[in-house]
């Protein structure tokens, strides 16, 4: 389905780059059919051809008209200006996927002015390691064929779960900015290790074993979190000790909180992108 097709990302930032190497590491998409084009910095586009092989773009409007799949993925703030520069360029056969925060298919379709399939994904950057977690959500004009395209792209690089688009802030919130929690709480954990006596660069690899081992023991176990925390946390035992200070911290209602905050700043992003798109002279 990915063979033989051309890619064309707006954006060349992190998440740009995690697609573009989770696509060629499958060794179905090849670096002549991925074109990229930025903004302003030339420095970056140079880096991605350099080091990936990907075609840098200057005309954004030929490389729309040739390419089979546009992937919007600037900053949420230049999204009308590139939309512009795509009106009449784009046609009805071909396939556009935002991976812009807060963005919703309706203002992408009315912004192209045209009735082409536009879906929104979610993705998040362990692309670059094929393990992502993509939420995805059709537009108005999506059609299945595309919807199966979309999910083929993004099972490339990881696990993908359809939505209807209402829960696609959640869907940030949860696991597009989920690496970063992750990435968060090893920190906290080797650095607990080190008041504890532990060298960082030795607690890093007990911490990161001990990551992978719970994932893949929900992952293989299908049980819920709840009954393996329980058949590790022994009466007064270590286990437990450590749970209680969590439970003092009020850990869980944290990371609540950070997904509900995360979700709401998606929200935002979405009102103030359209309250800009309303107040736009051209409508």
């Amino acid at each position: 389905m990915l063979a033989g097709k051309n890619f064309f990302f707006i954006g060349a930032g992190n998440i740009c780059e995690s697609m573009v190497k989770g696509l060629l590491s499958t060794g179905i998409v090849r670096p002549g059919e991925i074109w990229v084009s930025n903004r302003k910095n030339a420095e970056r586009l140079n880096f991605l051809r350099n080091y990936y092989g990907i075609v840098p773009v200057e005309n954004k409007s030929d490389a729309a008209s040739k390419a089979d799949v546009i992937i919007l993925a600037m900053k949420p703030q230049d999204v009308f200006s590139a939309l512009e520069e795509l009106k009449g360029s784009v046609s009805e056969n071909q396939l556009i996927i935002s991976v812009l925060a807060g963005i919703s298919t309706t203002l992408i379709e009315d912004g192209l002015g045209t009735k082409l399939g536009v879906i929104r994904a979610m993705p998040n950057t362990s692309c670059a390691v094929l393990e992502s977690a993509t939420g995805l959500s059709a537009g108005h004009f999506t059609t299945p064929e595309q919807m199966q395209l979309a999910s083929a792209i993004f099972r490339m690089v990881g696990e993908v779960v359809v939505f209807d688009e209402v829960l696609l802030d959640a869907v940030t919130g949860l696991s597009g900015s989920g690496p970063a929690y992750i990435y968060y709480l090893v920190e906290a954990m080797e650095k607990a290790g080190e008041s504890a006596g532990i060298p960082r660069e030795m607690a890093r690899p007990l911490v990161l074993r001990t990551l992978l081992g719970a994932a893949k023991m929900l992952i293989e176990t299908g049980e819920q979190p709840e009954v393996l925390r329980r058949q590790v946390t022994s009466p007064n035992g270590t286990t437990m000790a450590g749970i209680s200070e969590l439970d003092q911290g009020n850990f869980k209602n944290t990371i609540r909180k950070a997904i509900l905050r995360a979700t709401r700043r998606s929200q935002e992003l979405g009102r103030s992108m359209y309250k800009v798109d309303m107040a736009s002279p051209n409508r």
